[in-house]
């Protein structure tokens, strides 16, 4: 009945411990009143830090302390014992200081040079005259809101980095907090399925036990083997679990020890749940703690009951040493049933007195049965204890964590708020003698000024008739250089008329033209008017004596012309491109009809193309010849022309001339036409 009545507990208590547990991972705990003596000691803690953060700033501003002595009384008997009696020499010491810095502030006017007289001949450069914009501005702007250094506060972190490194903290232990209750709730789980496996290995041992006819001790066995591997699965649970918040803690420590985030109220509220994890770990291991003592208890009395049977077993064999107990179907003779009868009676009669002696022990024994009990109750209400000692003193931690950072927040606000009454004072000081020193400096500043005024206007006025007399002069200089630069304005776009004209010439020819040779014009004239209307230019004379005389006098053949002679020369060529120098008749016939059964199909290339030069043939060359013409890409044409060997050659020499001459006219007219472009701007600016 004992047995069972704690069992029936245990499994009560663990029904509670695993609602507790489920109710903790998604709930958080409500925190417990804290008792009156840990309120009085935060209350006299801040209040200790906000008096000596009063007095140390008293120290440091004589008019915060002046305020405080006259709105709050005793005050002042507690300012002269603490920091001392405020004497009038470091008073005045502060307001001598703080009138320097004001001066400093203050620019100072640049002292006049001394001013020589020299003759108005030798004075070349203009002198250095007085600036009107020091009349505006005497005074530079000075900051009257900015604190002195004396009640500066610290440098901080701005609002967006800080509100930035606030939310990465919180991103990071909220992805931590979730990946770590996860890893607690699968180890509990683990657990308590151990705890289930314990159980049920117990009962199958003790069943085996009482009904030893019908025993499988293989199923115990193998419950106990499923025992074992549960147990060092949810041991590495429970290690991977505490990694886990070990990670959580290391997060909480970092934030903790960053200035900017160790204000955060997620910290507290991620260690609480942290140290509501870790009972929850250390909860599951008492339980199992737990069963396995049960379960000790159930193989002892297994033990004992083994041990028995054993001896019964031994006194039957010494008996009856040739018979086998455990043989079915086996007869035994009379003496054999006489011999276990007696052996029965005595065996009863044993067992009397063993009972009798044992009801007396019974009492001994059940007396030491239940100051184990005790004992073992006391360990596990001991470890009980120190879970729940452990976690109130976290919890008490955290509480008080909670209410200092409240308090700091509070008190900051509190000296936030007298700083800026203080800085507001001294601001309105400052500006009253910023704004009595700016008299006196706009007074004398005047009367400097005054002087400066009739001192400049007479050197001014000298300086005026010499800059008249040269203003004079340079007008009519300027007028001279207009008319000329007109002259060669008019010039230099005669010029490029000339170059345009002769680009046209080159290019078109006489467009009234019928054939070819009637197209072709002569570029004598167009090469005169340039030569008269480049004024005796060294760099066109050069580009037209580099033309020849051919050129010159019969002008060279149209583009247009140029393409059209290539079709009629392709369709020759292609005839002939087999026909190789000295060849007879046999070699054209051979080669026309090559030519006609040969398709002529249109193909594409490009200028990136590379060729080869030793693997080119004359239909080949005339292809890509085609393309670069109709391409207008004449001058590599005319270098993929000079490719062609045999009859192609020869037939195509003079339209390669042609060309040739006609590109050296167009290089030269647009080289002109570029002169004449720049010769036109350098004109013009």
């Amino acid at each position: 009945m004992l047995r069972a009545a704690v069992k029936t507990t245990v499994e009560r208590y663990g029904q509670s411990i695993q609602q507790s547990v489920r109710t903790q991972s998604t709930q958080t705990a409500t925190p417990k009143r804290n008792s009156f003596a840990k309120k009085l000691a935060i209350t006299g803690a801040v209040a200790g830090v906000t008096a000596g953060g009063t007095i140390a700033y008293a120290y440091v501003d004589p008019s915060f302390r002046s305020q405080l002595e006259i709105s709050i009384p005793y005050s002042k008997e507690l300012f002269a014992y603490t920091i001392g009696e405020r004497s009038l020499g470091q008073t005045k010491q502060h307001v001598n200081d703080l009138k320097e810095r004001v001066i400093k502030a203050i620019p100072q006017p640049k002292k006049k040079a001394e001013e020589t007289e020299k003759p108005l001949l030798t004075i070349e450069p203009l002198p250095e005259t007085y600036k009107p914009s020091t009349l505006n501005a005497v005074v530079d702007p000075v900051d009257v809101t900015a604190l002195p250094e004396e009640i500066r506060p610290p440098e901080h972190v701005s609002s967006d980095m800080r509100a930035v490194k606030n939310q990465e903290l919180e991103d990071s232990l909220k992805a931590a907090l979730v990946s770590a209750t996860a890893k607690v709730q699968t180890a509990t789980d683990a657990k308590l399925v151990t705890i289930s496996a314990i159980n049920e290995h117990s009962n199958l041992v003790k069943k085996n036990v009482d009904d030893a006819q019908n025993a499988d001790w293989d199923k115990v066995a193998r419950a106990l083997e499923g025992v074992e591997k549960l147990s060092h699965d949810d041991a590495l649970d429970e290690i991977d679990a505490r990694n886990y918040l070990d990670s959580v803690r290391k997060l909480i420590g970092d934030g903790r020890a960053n200035a900017t985030t160790q204000t955060n109220p997620l910290l507290t509220n991620a260690t609480e749940t942290v140290n509501k994890l870790g009972h929850q770990l250390d909860e599951m291991n008492t339980l199992i703690d737990k069963s396995r003592s049960e379960s000790r208890v159930i193989n002892q009395y297994k033990d004992l009951i083994e041990k028995s049977r054993q001896q019964f077993a031994q006194e039957l064999k010494s008996i009856l040493p040739n018979v086998d107990i455990h043989a079915r179907d086996s007869k035994l003779t009379e003496d054999e049933l006489n011999a276990l009868i007696a052996h029965a009676h005595l065996k009863v009669d044993q067992l009397k007195r063993q009972l009798t002696e044992q009801q007396i022990r019974e009492e001994q024994n059940i007396a030491r049965a239940i100051e184990q009990q005790r004992l073992s109750d006391e360990q596990f209400t001991e470890r009980r204890v120190q879970l729940e000692r452990q976690q109130l003193q976290q919890q008490s931690d955290v509480d008080i964590e909670r209410k200092l950072i409240d308090s700091r927040r509070h008190w900051e606000l509190e000296l936030e708020e007298r700083l800026q009454r203080a800085a507001s004072a001294h601001s309105e000081h400052l500006e009253q003698v910023v704004r009595t020193q700016r008299q006196l400096y706009d007074i004398e500043q005047s009367q400097k000024v005054e002087e400066a005024i009739d001192n400049e206007r007479a050197l001014h006025s000298r300086q005026i008739g010499i800059a008249q007399a040269k203003l004079d002069g340079l007008e009519a200089a300027l007028n001279s250089r207009v008319a000329a630069q007109d002259v060669e304005n008019r010039r230099s776009k005669q010029f490029w008329i000339a170059c345009q004209n002769l680009v046209d010439s080159v290019i078109h020819g006489r467009r009234g033209g019928i054939d070819i040779e009637e197209r072709r014009q002569p570029l004598a004239s167009e090469l005169q008017v340039i030569r008269e209307a480049s004024n005796r230019d060294e760099f066109v004379k050069c580009l037209l004596e580099a033309l020849p005389d051919e050129t010159i006098y019969n002008g060279v053949y149209t583009e247009q012309d140029l393409k059209t002679r290539f079709q009629h020369l392709y369709r020759v060529a292609r005839r002939v491109a087999k026909v190789k120098e000295g060849d007879g008749v046999m070699g054209y016939v051979t080669s026309n009809l090559r030519s006609a059964v040969t398709l002529d199909l249109p193909r594409r290339f490009s200028l990136d193309d590379k060729i080869d030069v030793n693997s080119l043939d004359n239909y080949e060359v005339l292809a890509r010849a085609k393309w670069l013409v109709d391409n207008d890409h004449l001058e590599n044409a005319v270098r993929m022309v000079q490719l062609l060997k045999g009859e192609p050659h020869r037939l195509a020499r003079d339209w390669i001339i042609d060309t040739r001459n006609h590109l050296q006219a167009r290089l030269v007219a647009s080289l002109l036409v570029t002169h004449a472009a720049a010769v036109n701007i350098r004109s013009v600016y």
